[in-house]
């Protein structure tokens, strides 16, 4: 059994229970299966619901791949603008440096596997602090964190890259904003308050 009070351990790892996230504006959840303290960094994987109307901006990803297997209903998958379908047993791998997004343009809800191969310690954390600050109301109607900082942080954190004509500008400003984020102190009280 996991020591508790041992912060170098994933918050599922110390409590079962912290393996389930919800996120009530968007009413997405994550149910994490396998760290990527468990699996000695092979990858991060875990199952999520997505509701109707759900999904990510389009995006891109420089330290891992990512695996979309849909589990139940269909998987909206756009993988460098090929726009997939997927039905239960169906799977997508979204290479490296690929700009992609997933969404659910159902009226149902939509699970599926994520696989990041390999596996991401910062998108772990950047999941339980965007989790938690929609829990605490620190999100808007779409569930972007209100904050400019808080939002950098989780996109630095989770090798979130934006594609598109001024991406130099917009990556560099993230990565700026989530430098100062760490100088000043505010990405440690984030992790405490939601990962630890």
């Amino acid at each position: 059994m996991a020591d508790p009070k041992d912060l170098s351990l994933p918050p599922g790892v110390r409590d079962a229970s912290r393996r389930h996230l919800y996120n009530p504006v968007i009413r997405d959840r994550v149910i994490f299966d396998r760290y990527g303290q468990e699996t000695d960094g092979e990858c991060t994987e875990a199952r999520v619901t997505l509701a109707p109307g759900g999904g990510s901006p389009l995006h891109y990803h420089v330290s891992y791949a990512e695996h979309f297997e849909c589990t139940t209903g269909t998987l909206g998958v756009n993988n460098n603008n090929d726009l997939l379908h997927l039905s239960p047993g169906e799977k997508a791998i979204v290479p490296l440096n690929t700009k992609h997004n997933f969404f659910n343009d159902t009226d149902s809800d939509v699970s599926f596997i994520v696989k990041l191969v390999p596996a991401h310690l910062g998108f772990e954390k950047s999941i339980y602090i965007l989790y938690g600050l929609a829990n605490d109301g620190e999100c808007d109607e779409t569930g972007v964190p209100k904050s400019f900082l808080h939002l950098c942080v989780i996109s630095e954190l989770g090798d979130l890259k934006w594609p598109g004509l001024f991406s130099w500008l917009g990556n560099g400003v993230t990565k700026s904003v989530a430098a100062y984020a760490r100088w000043s102190g505010e990405e440690e009280r984030l992790l405490k308050k939601y990962w630890y």
